[in-house]
Order: C-alpha cells, then structure tokens, then sequence
C-alpha cells in the first residue's frame, strides 16, 4: 500500500514508480504545478507589451494586478520597491 501524493488516500502500489491513486489525481496535480493563464490574462499581457512605462515599479504592478489580483500591492517608498524587515 501506497498513500497518493495527491490526494492522500492509500492505494495499491502496483509498480514502484507510482505516486497517484488515478490518472485524474495525476492530471490535477500536473495542473497545478503549471497553472493555466485565461484568455483575458494573455490579451491583458499583450495590451501591455504595447505600453510605455515611466518606471520599472509601474510595469511590476500592472504585471501583479494582472496576474495575481488577490496579492496586496506592491509597497514603494520614494521611488523604490519597499520589502518589510522581519525584526
């Protein structure tokens, strides 16, 4: 027995090289390994191709409100990207 690295839900191992239970846990995990852009992300992105940028901080957010809109926005302080100290 074998516990799928999906899923997690013990199988049979039928060959030493397996990892997951089906074929279906293995196209999951393979998906999300390698995530998909929609159709609006890709025509966004190639809008942006075609714009003129006055800073390198404006292209990275524009990129991030694209591509990943639930992250917070990108802290700049005076110019420069911000990164939080950790102590």
């Amino acid at each position: 027995m074998d516990t799928c690295s999906y899923c997690g839900s013990p199988f049979p191992k039928t060959r030493r090289t397996r990892k997951y239970c089906t074929n279906r846990c293995r196209t999951n995990a393979c998906l999300e390994k390698r995530p998909r852009l929609k159709a609006g992300e890709v025509e966004a992105l190639h809008a942006l191709l075609d714009v003129e940028f006055t800073t390198v901080e404006a292209l990275r957010e524009r990129l991030r409100a694209i591509l990943a809109p639930h992250l917070p926005a990108i802290p700049v302080v005076e110019g420069r990207v911000s990164i939080p100290r950790m102590d």
